[in-house]
């Protein structure tokens, strides 16, 4: 690996830590869903006065049902993104310098053979986001603002970071996750909507044999089962799709080996005050930036940062310089944004590549350097 990024077993710890972090959300996640069905069971055998032999098939019912709703959405998260972003096919001959840079990221990432779909959402705000449950059936989409605003390295270090989330299996991870809490809250409501309605049979037989305490203990469980957790549900899923933005951040700088690009990239979305308008909530964690990220230091935009499917682009970046300490500048100067003309592939005699130090001569067409005048004629022979 270059000097430019941080050591092999650095990126291989952070994403070891990583995935470990998100099987134990995950689990907690799916924890949360047993918990519920069991606490629904209970409460049509013990409270609802059902027959053993008609609670637990209705209960299994409606688990299946509920499991059925989870793996469509599942399978449909993908889809549902493009459609919700009304994402358009990005052809070649109509966006070639997108490809090209496209390929770079694709032959970098070993991938060259089997690329991602590339998709145009027609919005000026710059942004991305990447789809699709496994690598032959994966979309990249861009925003019409990235394409024209970002330059080359930038944009490259953003496609990076969505091929990194389809590369890590972030997509499934956090498709799992957002399932898995639409499960817990449609359980959360047949227990609501069971204590309201089934609340009769057994109950006042059981006050006169003297078991009104277990009953108000039962009660109180399933009350606090269905106010939290959908909550703990939900805060699971964001707190595993802000650790999956770290990872593919990390991944995208390994990958290119180019970690002062990706916070570049970072510096501008967080400077660019424009509100991308092509998004729904339910594909909010799939973008590269947070649409509509909570700004601010009070208390409740910190409060609001906890449901936040994103890390905040600062704590990002703080966490790029920390694991590229010594190679990354904060204050680097900011390409100008391109603004509308084709900033992707310049000449490459005229680019500087991250690291290099531009040392040449005018006019040589030497990496790094702009080209210089050209060399006065010879002298006429004598």
């Amino acid at each position: 690996m270059s000097s430019g990024t941080a050591q092999p077993a650095v990126y291989d710890e952070l994403q070891r830590a990583n995935r470990r972090a998100t099987r134990v959300l995950l689990g907690a996640s799916v924890f949360l869903a047993a918990v519920m069905v069991w606490i629904i069971a209970g409460w049509f055998l013990r409270e609802a006065a059902l027959d053993p032999m008609v609670a637990l098939p209705i209960t299994g019912l409606g688990t299946a049902v509920g499991l059925g709703g989870t793996y469509l959405a599942y399978r449909g998260g993908p889809s549902l993104a493009l459609r919700a972003a009304k994402a358009r096919p990005a052809p070649r001959e109509a966006y070639p310098q997108l490809h090209n840079v496209f390929d770079e990221v694709c032959v970098s990432a070993g991938i060259s053979g089997t690329k991602p779909k590339l998709y145009v959402v027609d919005d000026p705000a710059p942004n991305a986001f990447a789809t699709g449950l496994k690598l032959e059936d994966s979309h990249v989409a861009v925003t019409t603002g990235l394409v024209e605003q970002l330059p080359r390295y930038e944009l490259r270090a953003v496609l990076a970071h969505e091929v990194a989330h389809i590369l890590n299996d972030d997509i499934k991870a956090v498709t799992v996750a957002v399932a898995t809490a639409g499960l817990v809250a449609l359980l959360a409501d047949v227990l609501v909507r069971s204590m309201w309605f089934g609340g009769g049979g057994r109950s006042r037989s059981s006050r006169n044999d003297g078991a009104g305490a277990a009953q108000v203990i039962f009660l109180v469980l399933g009350l606090l089962a269905v106010v939290l957790a959908p909550l703990a549900a939900q805060m699971i899923r964001f707190a595993v799709s802000r650790q999956r933005e770290y990872l593919a951040d990390a991944t995208a700088a390994d990958l290119l080996r180019d970690p002062q690009s990706m916070v570049n990239a970072l510096r501008r979305l967080e400077a660019d005050k424009t509100e991308i308008t092509k998004f729904e909530v339910a594909t909010a964690h799939l973008w590269f930036e947070e649409p509509n990220e909570t700004k601010g230091k009070d208390r409740a935009a910190k409060m609001a940062r906890r449901f936040a499917t994103h890390p905040t682009i600062n704590d990002r970046i703080e966490r790029l310089a920390r694991l590229n300490a010594g190679t990354v500048r904060l204050d680097a100067p900011l390409p100008p944004p391109s603004r509308g003309r084709d900033p992707h592939l310049p000449p490459r005699d005229q680019q500087q590549r991250p690291g290099q130090t531009g040392l040449g001569l005018p006019g040589l067409g030497l990496p790094g350097m702009p080209p210089g005048p050209n060399p006065p004629p010879p002298p006429p022979p004598r």
